[in-house]
């Protein structure tokens, strides 16, 4: 198996287990492409994100969706990242900011899944229940000490 297919074995094995979950893809990007990790579009939310309403997107200003995509590390090494709903990091509260989570390929270069589903059934619930009111006046108004 070459390289090229062990990438798109990997993205379509993180997609088929995310939208069992209900999540969706972001832009219009294939996850069976050798590019999908490279394109700063391609990933995945969680469209239950604050209970499912949809907000209006301003740069900057709104809320971040639960969302999850492949990056690359310091060290230039492929990782799958998840970013929890809320804040853009550093505004606002500890309990409402966005710090991004960082895992590692395994040594099959692959993504541990069972890890990501453990930290998924904290956040998803997370999202769902998080009122976007509230983080925009955390983050405006100051730390709301959460």
């Amino acid at each position: 198996m070459t390289t090229s297919d062990l990438m798109a074995a990997r993205q379509l094995g993180v997609h088929e287990f995310l939208t069992a979950r209900g999540w969706l893809l972001d832009g219009d990007s294939d996850p069976a492409k050798v590019w999908f990790a490279n394109d700063v579009h391609a990933g995945w939310h969680y469209p239950e994100t604050y209970g499912g309403r949809y907000i209006n997107d301003v740069g900057d200003t709104t809320p971040v969706r639960l969302q999850s995509y492949f990056t690359f590390g310091n060290e230039g090494e492929e990782v799958f990242a998840i970013v929890p709903a809320g804040n853009l990091r550093g505004s606002g509260c500890a309990e409402h900011d966005t710090q991004e989570q960082f895992f590692p390929l395994t040594a099959a270069n692959g993504v541990d899944l069972e890890e990501i589903a453990a930290v998924l059934d904290t956040l998803e619930p997370r999202a769902q229940s998080l009122d976007p009111r509230e983080l925009i006046e955390c983050r405006y108004f100051g730390p709301c000490g959460r």
